[in-house]
């Protein structure tokens, strides 16, 4: 495969970007970040960085500058790869690419939002990037239709990767083989937060206890959301509503998450490491936390009493 990172330049390409996010998460036009917002980033000291196989894009990482007092940083909005282009390391190239440029600019500190439900999206994020959150963000879109998000809230964690950080230079320089569940659910030093009836055809929330203070806790999740929300959604709403309570308490207890280790089978679970540690920022992403008030959700809500 002849993988090159290159900044998109024509306008054929940036159309194509349409196509990827269509392809990728199955968005409607009101979701899809149009070109004529894409071109300008470039000029404005964001990132619009495609991935290109045998010369043809197939995928894109998208991103434009915020600011939190004098603090400048990168906020990485959309990265999508084809389907069929998916586990070939493609998605980690993009991110390195965007990384290099933002160090080249000074700057160097990138965050962006994904669901903490997607084992896939957390081992990049967690595990080969190195990248740490402790902030969790509640209905970040508001009640959304694309097919991945429809039916569940659109909570997200709030990725922040601390570019010049030990932590940083060591995954991306020596990478490590990712963890199992067993290499730490079986530790006797690291104590669970929650319980799930795993024997089940689909594994169901069952407890969480909230009072641990221990200085490294697990988190179980299931390892496939997407089949669990097809075959039955009140219990996909379960674990949504289960994970938001846990992560939402432990974060304003000082918890950060450091680890993520991952079990394809749908009965097994995927496994979150938080630790009680204080890792420095220089800014504040308080604002995040409560999301957007979704007003068509609430109307219908009044509606239906």
């Amino acid at each position: 495969m002849n993988l090159e990172i290159k900044p998109i330049r024509s306008l054929y390409d940036l159309k194509r970007v349409h196509d990827i996010q269509r392809q990728t998460w199955g968005y409607r036009d009101l979701m899809v970040i149009p070109y004529t917002q894409l071109v300008s980033v470039q000029h404005s000291g964001g990132t619009l960085l495609g991935a290109y196989v045998n010369g043809q894009l197939v995928g894109f990482v998208y991103g434009y500058l915020g600011m939190s007092g004098s603090s400048l940083y990168l906020f990485s909005q959309r990265m999508g790869v084809l389907p069929n282009m998916q586990s070939k390391g493609i998605g980690m190239a993009l991110k390195l690419a965007q990384r290099e440029q933002m160090l080249r600019q000074g700057i160097d500190l990138i965050i962006w939002t994904y669901d903490p439900l997607l084992g896939k999206n957390a081992m990049l994020n967690i595990e080969k990037l190195g990248g740490i959150v402790r902030t969790y963000v509640r209905e970040i879109y508001g009640r959304v239709e694309n097919p991945l998000q429809a039916g569940l809230a659109t909570d997200r964690f709030l990725c922040e990767w601390h570019l010049l950080s030990d932590r940083v230079r060591e995954r991306i320089h020596n990478p490590h083989q990712p963890p199992a569940p067993r290499d730490w659910l079986d530790r006797e030093d690291y104590r669970l937060v929650n319980y799930a009836n795993w024997a089940s055809e689909l594994p169901r929330p069952i407890a969480a206890d909230l009072e641990l203070d221990d200085p490294v806790l697990l988190v179980q999740v299931p390892s496939n959301i997407q089949t669990i929300k097809r075959r039955d959604l009140a219990i996909a709403r379960g674990w949504s509503a289960t994970t938001r309570q846990i992560f939402e308490s432990y974060f304003q207890q000082g918890y950060v998450i450091t680890g993520f280790a991952s079990e394809k089978k749908l009965n097994t679970p995927n496994v979150y490491r938080l630790e009680k540690i204080s890792i420095a920022s220089t800014v504040d992403f308080s604002s995040w936390i409560s999301g957007i008030e979704d007003d068509e959700a609430n109307n219908t809500t009044t509606s239906i009493q």
